[in-house]
């Protein structure tokens, strides 16, 4: 890795601009299966706020709308940040896309214009 790529820092290695949504999703990993909520998305990866987050490196099924579409969109993403539940604050974690589909890239595109 370039020693230029190892200063940045991470928000200026996304692949795009985060984007807040806020839309329920389902999600599975292992024997788990629960709701969630969506609170940010860009081309790479989510952000999902649930009550339980999976360990990191596990690979976690998703299910979600965006709005203004009425597509459910599923797609797998690795999970590579997680964010415990402290006072005030949900618990979640951060994935990124495993070959996402590209209508959900597209309407994520869609988003980012929007904004």
């Amino acid at each position: 890795m370039s020693d230029e790529k190892k200063s940045r820092k991470p928000a200026e290695q996304r692949l795009s601009d985060r984007v807040w949504i806020g839309a329920p999703a389902n999600l599975r990993w292992g024997e788990e299966e629960l709701s969630g909520f969506v609170e940010v998305i860009n081309l790479g990866g989510i952000y999902v706020a649930t009550s339980r987050v999976p360990e990191l490196g596990d690979y976690v099924d998703l299910v979600f709308s965006l709005p203004g579409d009425q597509r459910a969109f599923r797609v797998r993403g690795n999970v590579v940040y997680l964010n415990p539940a402290a006072e005030r604050q949900r618990a979640g974690f951060g994935a990124r896309f495993e070959r996402a589909p590209v209508g959900l890239l597209e309407a994520i595109k869609g988003l980012n214009r929007g904004h």
